[in-house]
C-alpha cells in the first residue's frame, strides 16, 4: 500500500516508551513504542525474545499483547492487538519494526491508553 493510499482513523503520538509484547503462545520480548494512538503502536522490536529465540513467529495478522507500564498506572496496561505490519531487521543493522491495531472490548483500558496519550 502506498503513503498516499495510507490512512489512520486516530492520529498517533511520537514516543519512546519501554513495554513487553506478548505473542499467542505467550513469549515475552522487549520492545519500545515509537508511536502510539488510541487504534494501535508502532514498535521497534529487540531481536530476541525474553527465552532467547528468534522472533520470526511474528507475522501480519497474529494476536498480540502489548503490555505497557508508566508511572501514571498501578498495573500495567494491557492492549489487545494484531500486527498490522511488519519490517523484518537486518542483522547487526536495523531493528524489526511492527504496527499494532489494538482490539478495543473494554472501556477501561480504552480510558486509560487515553490517559497515557494525555
Amino acid at each position: 500500500m502506498s503513503a498516499r493510499d495510507h490512512f489512520r482513523a486516530h492520529g498517533r503520538k511520537r514516543m519512546e516508551l519501554e513495554a513487553t509484547l506478548l505473542d499467542q503462545e505467550g513469549r515475552a520480548r522487549g520492545v519500545t513504542i515509537r508511536d502510539l494512538g488510541l487504534g494501535g503502536a508502532g514498535l521497534e522490536i529487540l531481536d530476541r525474545d525474553i527465552s532467547g529465540s528468534a522472533g520470526d513467529e511474528l507475522t501480519p495478522d497474529t494476536s498480540v499483547t502489548l503490555e505497557v507500564t508508566t508511572p501514571s498506572l498501578w498495573d500495567p496496561l494491557r492492549l489487545n492487538g494484531t500486527v498490522a505490519w511488519i519490517r523484518r531487521g537486518t542483522p547487526g543493522g536495523r531493528r524489526t519494526r511492527a504496527g499494532i491495531r489494538f482490539e478495543h472490548h473494554d472501556a477501561g483500558t480504552l480510558l486509560s491508553l487515553f490517559q497515557i496519550l494525555s
